[in-house]
């Protein structure tokens, strides 16, 4: 297939799935666009030979997106089973009374940046702390887009720099360096990156006068925030499986387990209703006489079926691109004959946001940038800064596509969609911008001598 045909495909693909976002369809539905194309042109050209071998591999590109749909799922009931049970509204109320009200925004980074690393991994993060975190901000009077950046921002630490994050494994055996070197590549841009976000989010903070109702709001929460001990096992149980190693799912399902059992316990609820929670959702007036005791909303599982199929289309989508090796040769002719490191990261990081753009995931981005530029990379340049450039860039990027599906599963935790909170997730960007001042310096510390490979620096 041509590459002229190839970023045809892409650009329809964008296209159809900006057209929908932008209109307000399902995005499955824009997105079907680009698959019939890519499909039809991969049986044309001859890259895909048969039906056959086509159905074989969209099968298997929907069998990586099992995870993120078993995560997607899980959500969607551990949201309404926590609600429901009182213990969002418990954890509400520990935060208003435990937290200076003042300086939440900036907790919230810090705190998600804290246990991202401690679990490596944004979602489990995200419906942990974040959920009940949102809740504080929300009755404090904080923009929710500004505490939902912060929370992903302090999530994606982990995400990208955390040696338990799935991510930054997939980082270093795509780039094919020890993980223990990119954890230590990735150090100038973190703490950068760290300490700028700190700053912003602090000046937030001391401009934003929040909590001035703190002491009526703990009040509003002090029935579920007294009522019992018990309301603290579900998060407890999710965080400890995480910290154990158990698989994401595994620890969503305990977490899930133990909200309906202590919500059933504490308040009641027949079989029927909680099931009805779970599928449509939680809100007051649903649970008022029906066993429910909160005072929040909780969306249910119903409302993660179309963020399903668009996963398993885009699965199908990346399992033709990958398999039939459209990407390479685009790659390939990316960084050039001659170039700067600077450039080639410039190039590089726009190489990773339209994978993003156009797979859906953020796994494709990862290994398709770190794998198919390794052999041209190395001849100019140390593999190690590839690692760092892929990590800085192609990791991060994917999460502000509003159609991606770590963006998707991060706006459905929080309630906010990424196209409100992106201006406020500053470690999403700020490694990106940072990386490319380093290999600036870097190219400016060389002086132009002869890379690797022999092909000078222009």
């Amino acid at each position: 297939m041509s590459t002229l045909r190839l970023a045809g495909i892409v650009a329809l693909t964008i296209a159809g799935l900006g057209a929908a976002y932008v209109a307000g369809l399902p995005l499955a539905g824009g997105f079907t666009i680009g698959l019939a194309a890519l499909m039809g042109n991969a049986l044309r050209t001859g890259v895909v030979p048969d039906g056959k071998a086509l159905a074989d591999l969209m099968k298997e590109g929907v069998g990586h997106t099992k995870e993120v749909v078993w995560i997607l799922l899980l959500v969607g009931l551990l949201i309404p089973a926590w609600t429901a049970s009182g213990v969002i509204d418990f954890l509400v109320a520990a935060g208003l009374r435990l937290l200076d009200p003042a300086w939440v925004v900036t907790f919230g980074f810090v705190f998600s940046s804290v246990i991202a690393m401690t679990l490596g991994t944004s979602t489990g993060t995200l419906s942990a702390v974040g959920i009940p975190l949102m809740g504080i901000a929300s009755h404090l009077g904080v923009p929710l887009p500004i505490m939902a950046g912060a929370l992903v921002s302090g999530a994606f630490v982990g995400d990208r720099t955390s040696p338990f994050s799935s991510a930054h494994q997939l980082v270093a055996s795509s780039a094919g360096v020890p993980e223990r070197s990119l954890y230590r590549l990735l150090q100038p841009t973190t703490y950068g990156a760290f300490v700028i976000a700190l700053a912003v989010f602090g000046a937030i903070d001391w401009s934003g006068g929040w909590g001035g109702e703190v002491g009526r709001l703990s009040l509003l929460y002090s029935g579920d925030a007294d009522g019992s001990w018990l309301l603290a096992v579900p998060p407890g149980l999710l965080l400890l499986g995480i910290a154990c190693r158990l698989r994401t799912r595994h620890a969503f399902v305990i977490g899930i387990a133990s909200g309906i059992g202590v919500g059933a316990v504490l308040h009641g609820g027949t079989a029927l209703q909680w099931a009805d929670w779970l599928w449509s959702g939680y809100s007051p007036e649903a649970g008022e006489g029906a066993g429910g005791a909160a005072t929040s909303h909780g969306k249910g599982l119903a409302g993660m079926v179309e963020l399903v199929v668009l996963i398993a289309l885009a699965g199908a989508y990346n399992g033709i691109m990958e398999g039939a090796g459209l990407v390479r040769p685009i790659a390939a002719r990316l960084l050039g004959d001659r170039t700067t490191l600077a450039g080639a990261t410039a190039r590089t990081g726009l190489f990773g946001l339209g994978l993003g753009l156009v797979s859906c995931t953020q796994t494709l981005p990862i290994m398709m940038t770190a794998r198919s530029l390794a052999s041209v990379w190395t001849e100019r340049f140390p593999r190690e800064s590839l690692a760092r450039v892929t990590a800085d860039t192609s990791l991060l990027l994917a999460a502000l596509v509003p159609w991606n599906m770590i963006a998707v599963l991060c706006g459905t935790i929080l309630g906010v969609p990424v196209e409100r909170y992106a201006p406020y997730a500053l470690f999403l960007w700020l490694p990106p911008l940072l990386t490319l001042a380093r290999s600036a310096w870097e190219d400016r510390r060389s002086g132009g001598p002869e890379p690797k490979g022999g092909i000078g620096i222009l």
